[in-house]
């Protein structure tokens, strides 16, 4: 709710005085590219096949290089795509595997800066995807549910501070000028799935696909898609309250319960 009102406003604004960054922090697993796709089909028809979106993938991209070189070839390349368009959608997933420092190489364009290198950057959106503080969000949410609060109960300012000291002192932004300088707009932590959150992920795609699993024409369609549901979450492996892969292979374990035909493959 909070992130939809932050870039509802800023997505109203005509005249925004710098771009928005949103950094998304989470396990893997946890929807973080479902969230930076639901942005994305917010602005572009196209969705994530829009020629205005361009995404780093932090595995695949200069990791060979030093941070220097990474710093120029992320700067270069986002600033020659927003010159084309400038209501363009910056993504950077996996962005701790990318040489420590290399975020910094774009710190100018996030700042209200009305041109940088005769570039409007104001009108386009930073979405930075991290694994960073995953384990720490995970911890925390853990400890908190054990002392009797409610996952509801955790509140924005509390988790966004928890994930900026974590970020600052280690991972993609350590030490950033980015962080300092105040030009992330939102930090959007991604809390640990619990055994609930994970069945609505595969009484989803069981939705999807409900004639295969048997439960098409069933006098009670949703108590025999929740069945169907709970062997899914057999197959997942929990630590704790939580999963250890988030949602990550429960399309995986739907095809064991609810097999595709040949002609579907």
């Amino acid at each position: 709710k909070i992130l939809t009102k932050q870039l509802g406003g800023y997505l109203l604004d005509e005249q925004p005085k710098k771009p928005f960054v949103i950094h998304i922090s989470g396990k893997t697993g946890t929807g973080k590219n479902h969230i930076a796709n639901l942005i994305t089909e917010a602005r572009y028809v196209r969705s994530v096949e829009s020629k205005y979106v361009y995404k780093v993938i932090g595995t695949h991209h200069w990791t060979h290089l030093s941070t220097s070189e990474a710093q120029a070839q992320l700067r270069d390349q986002v600033r020659d795509h927003v010159r084309k368009c400038m209501y363009s959608l910056i993504i950077i997933d996996e962005v701790e595997k990318l040489p420590l420092g290399t975020l910094d190489g774009i710190s100018s364009y996030l700042d209200q800066n009305p041109k940088v290198d005769d570039v409007d950057f104001r009108h386009t959106i930073f979405i930075f995807l991290s694994n960073t503080a995953g384990n720490i969000i995970r911890d925390y949410v853990n400890d908190q549910l054990d002392t009797g609060r409610s996952r509801d109960s955790l509140t924005v300012l509390e988790m966004e501070s928890l994930i900026q000291n974590t970020l600052y002192k280690s991972g993609e932004l350590e030490r950033s000028s980015i962080l300092s300088r105040y030009q992330m707009d939102a930090f959007i932590p991604m809390l640990p799935l619990e055994k609930r959150h994970v069945k609505l992920c595969a009484i989803e795609l069981i939705r999807k696909r409900v004639n295969k699993c048997g439960c098409l024409g069933d006098a009670n369609e949703a108590d025999c898609m929740g069945r169907k549901a709970d062997e899914v979450i057999a197959e997942i492996d929990f630590a704790d309250k939580f999963s250890r892969s988030g949602c990550k292979k429960v399309n995986t374990k739907v095809n064991l319960v609810c097999p595709l035909d040949r002609t579907e493959l």
